[in-house]
C-alpha cells in the first residue's frame, strides 16, 4: 500500500531529517515499530475525547525516540481537535519550589 505524499509535506519532512530535527508534521509517513504505543494512546486520546482523562510518562534513552514519538500522538489529539502539552523533564529541571523552571509546551 503506498500513499500519495503532497509535495510540501515531502519537503518539510526531508528537511527536518536532514536538519536532525523531529518533524512538525508528516510523521505518520515515516513512523515505523511502535504499533502497540500507539495503539495505547490512541485508546487514551479516545478517552479524554468522550470526557475521560489519562496521564502518560514516556521514557527513554538520548536518541531513542520520545520526541518523535510524542510529536506524532500530539499531531492525532490535535486532528481530535484536543490540546497538547508536553514538558521536557531532566535532572536540572524542578517541579516545584523557588526555583521551579518547568516550561510546557501547550498546542491546540
Amino acid at each position: 500500500m503506498t500513499t500519495a505524499i503532497r509535495p510540501r509535506e515531502r519537503d518539510t519532512l526531508i528537511q527536518a531529517l536532514r536538519a536532525g530535527v523531529v518533524p512538525r508534521a508528516g510523521q505518520h509517513l515515516i513512523q515505523v515499530g511502535r504499533l502497540k504505543e500507539i495503539e495505547a494512546l490512541l485508546k487514551d486520546i479516545e478517552r479524554i475525547a468522550d470526557g475521560g482523562t489519562a496521564f502518560r510518562l514516556v521514557i527513554g534513552e538520548y536518541g531513542s525516540g520520545k520526541t518523535f514519538f510524542l510529536n506524532l500522538v500530539r499531531a492525532i489529539a490535535m486532528e481530535k481537535k484536543l490540546v497538547a502539552t508536553s514538558a521536557d523533564l531532566n535532572p536540572d529541571r524542578r517541579l516545584h519550589g523557588p526555583a521551579a523552571r518547568l516550561a510546557p509546551s501547550t498546542r491546540s
